[in-house]
């Protein structure tokens, strides 16, 4: 399920409480998931909250897998800057939570995971990521919206949550043919961005996604390519709330 979080991020309403819901569909299997987004942001902080979790037969075969990613920070000019990243994923009686601090005059990002067994934390780890990104995979898609219509070419970012060893992040703009071939397989109307996040998710070997986005900027529907033989992952939009 971690594909779930890259379904309900892109969002580009300021100033606003939203929350979204989305169906995650796999191949011949129909639908496997469900995810939840929520985005809230005043004049100084921002808080971030999506979760994913398996359901039906996909719940049972996967141990019910509920997996969540978190960010809190500042808004410093307008650009949400992170100083807190929390994922954790659930799986049975074992959970395990990574969190993220980010230290911007050291320029270190410090990780800290725990290890929980029906509750009890069994183990905890720290460390130190191999490079400094200001910002995570939730607010770079947020920050990046200003920038994505008059955008050309590969966009090349960092952000903690990509590439394992750098936190490379590519977001391409497709045009002419190669957007209307995404257009045939998504069947929907709105704007096309294509991300590549640099690792191997549901053996989809650089976690290729399409993204379509609405008038109002919310994720739509979104496909991971490239999956195993039973076909691609796909997620849609099925309700959003804003609140003023």
């Amino acid at each position: 399920m971690k594909v779930v979080m890259l379904f309900v991020l892109v969002c580009s309403l300021w100033g606003k409480s939203i929350e979204a819901e989305y169906r995650v569909d796999y191949g011949f299997f129909g639908k496997v998931g469900e995810a939840k987004a929520f985005f809230e942001e005043n004049a100084t902080s921002y808080h971030i909250l999506t979760e994913g979790r398996t359901t039906g037969f996909a719940k049972v075969l996967s141990g019910g897998i509920v997996e969540r990613y978190e960010s809190r920070g500042k808004v410093v000019g307008g650009k949400l800057l992170p100083l807190e990243f929390i994922k954790s994923r659930t799986k049975r009686h074992k959970r395990s939570v990574k969190r993220f601090k980010f230290d911007y005059d050291k320029r270190i990002v410090t990780i800290t995971k725990r290890i929980y067994k029906r509750g009890k934390l069994v183990a905890t780890t720290h460390d130190t990521l191999p490079y400094f990104a200001s910002e995570d995979l939730l607010t770079l898609f947020f920050n990046m919206q200003k920038r994505l219509k008059n955008a050309k070419g590969t966009l090349h970012f960092k952000a903690v949550g990509g590439d394992r060893k750098s936190g490379a992040v590519d977001i391409l703009i497709p045009k002419g043919q190669e957007r209307s071939k995404i257009k045939r397989v998504l069947k929907a109307e709105g704007f096309y961005i294509v991300v590549i996040i640099h690792q191997k998710i549901f053996s989809s070997k650089r976690g290729v996604l399409y993204i379509v986005l609405d008038d109002t900027g919310i994720a739509k529907k979104a496909m991971l390519k490239d999956v195993i033989m039973f076909g691609d992952i796909v997620g849609k939009l099925v309700s959003k709330r804003v609140y003023e």
